[in-house]
Formats: C-alpha cells, sequence, structure tokens
C-alpha cells in the first residue's frame, strides 16, 4: 500500500504545487488534491490546468492520488431544492472529467445528508437516484465515484452501504472508507469485511473514545481506539492494496511524525 496526505489538512487555500513539494520532501507517495472554489483545482478548470498538475506531478514524483469535493449545502444531492441537486450532479460529473484528465481513478464523494427537514428515507433515495444518473460517465471515464462514510447520519451501517451500492450496480461506485469516522457507531474492521472489493480509496485518521468521562477527540495515528492490527487484517484479507490517505491535521512535523507512524502500521 501507498502512503498519501490529504491536501485537507494543509487547509482549503493551500497549494497544490507547494503540497505536492512538502510531500515529496517528507516521503509521501501521493497527495489528495481539493477542488475548490478558488483554487489550482475548480468547477473552471480546462485541459490546460489538468496538464498544469500532472506537470508538478511527475515533477515532484508524487502522485495525484484522489480528489476531495465534498457536496456542500448549495450542491447536495440530498436538498429538497432541485436545481442545488442538478448542481450536485454537475459537481461530480467534473470530478469525474477531472480524474480521467489526472490519472486519478477514484474520488472522494459526500452525497448530502439527513437533517430535520430531509429524513433519511428521502436522502437516501435522492443519493441513489443521482448516483444512477452519472454511473454511466463513472464507467466511460474509468474514474471512480466513492462515497465516504462521515457524520452526516446517512448509511450507519455497513451492510446498509454495502446494499446501497449493490443497488447503484457499477463496478465505478463504490466506498472511500474513512477508518476514523466509523468508531463512534462501529467498528472498522467489521466495515472492512463488510464493504470488501467495494473500497475504492481509504483514509487513516484515529479518535480517542473514553466513554467513562465523555470525553471524544481525535488524535495522531495509534494514540486513539482504532485496533490498527485488525484493521490492517482486514483490508489485506478483502485484498486492498492502493493508498491509505492520512486525514490527520497539524504542521509540517505533525506530518512527519505521521508518515513515520503509517510506515509503522503498514507492517502490523
Amino acid at each position: 500500500m501507498k502512503r498519501g496526505l490529504s491536501q485537507l489538512c494543509l487547509g482549503k487555500g493551500s497549494r497544490i504545487d507547494e503540497s505536492l513539494e512538502l510531500c515529496r520532501e517528507l516521503g509521501y507517495d501521493g497527495l489528495e488534491i481539493l477542488l475548490t472554489d478558488e483554487g489550482q483545482l475548480n468547477m473552471g478548470s480546462t485541459a490546460s490546468d489538468y496538464a498544469r498538475l500532472s506537470t508538478w506531478s511527475q515533477e515532484s514524483g508524487v502522485e495525484l492520488c484522489s480528489i476531495c469535493a465534498a457536496l456542500t449545502a448549495d450542491t447536495s444531492f440530498t436538498s429538497d431544492d432541485p436545481k442545488v441537486r442538478d448542481l450536485g450532479i454537475g459537481k461530480t460529473r467534473k470530478m469525474i472529467e477531472a480524474g480521467a484528465a489526472l490519472g486519478i481513478h477514484a474520488f472522494l464523494l459526500v452525497p448530502g445528508g439527513v437533517t430535520e427537514e430531509i429524513s433519511y428515507d428521502v436522502a437516501y433515495n435522492r443519493t441513489l437516484e443521482a448516483l444512477q444518473e452519472v454511473k454511466g460517465a463513472a464507467e466511460a471515464h474509468r474514474v471512480a465515484i466513492a462515497i465516504e462514510n462521515v457524520w452526516n447520519k446517512l448509511f450507519v451501517s455497513p451492510l446498509e452501504a454495502r446494499d446501497f451500492l449493490d443497488k447503484v450496480d457499477s463496478e465505478y461506485v463504490g466506498w472511500f472508507f474513512d477508518v476514523g469516522n466509523v468508531l463512534l457507531f462501529g467498528f472498522p474492521e467489521q466495515w472492512i469485511d463488510i464493504l470488501g472489493h467495494r473500497i475504492k480509496k481509504v483514509h487513516f485518521k484515529d479518535f480517542k473514545m473514553d466513554h467513562g468521562r465523555r470525553q471524544y477527540a481525535w488524535t495522531q495515528l495509534m494514540d486513539g481506539s482504532v485496533n490498527w492490527p485488525r484493521v490492517m487484517t482486514a483490508l489485506r484479507n478483502v485484498g486492498y492494496d492502493d493508498y491509505v490517505i492520512s486525514e490527520v491535521g497539524g504542521d509540517r512535523k505533525v506530518f512527519a511524525e505521521t508518515l513515520r507512524r503509517m510506515d509503522r502500521i503498514l507492517t502490523l
């Protein structure tokens, strides 16, 4: 498995070229890049912009390993507003286009979520409908849409996540598994076992849970509640051999320590 760093750790205002250079200096194999409104990858990016990003990647020796661009309130698949849902579909098509141009075979998608106004069944069905609409483009470009498990009150069971993907019924719609995000309501190794080959990318995070003291906090890898030996066994058992991408925030010193810990985890 290769080690990646998410540009999200560096902030939405960070530059891709500078992030690639940081990854090169620290020893990361890949960088997960951000699609933002004003960044070097955005909704207006063209073929020449993609070529520039590819050149930077080649010159640094650091792969572009994923794209992160969660759908927001104004581009959500689950919104009550059809225009907003259409914007979400358009943003997803843009990530498919960018992925194909940049040689990225899977990108992160957070489709929306459940709210007091948007019930669980409505959010589920709208997400299913949207993915059915865009899966043809993903298949044509051979770029997978990978749904991430986040705290959006949607897809809170690995059985449901698996069955949802099977309803979409496409090799190019899968899962972006976040190890740390699942700890509040499950065990990451069980999710991995159940999702299996549907996992397209993996985020490494850790989360400390002390239920007795009611203390919960994001931590450095191996300082939280993740059972990393079980996670690694599960990943190997399902045949996962792609990037594990850190979302541990901090500064240069933290990123260097995170990489050392990723190397230790990968030997477990």
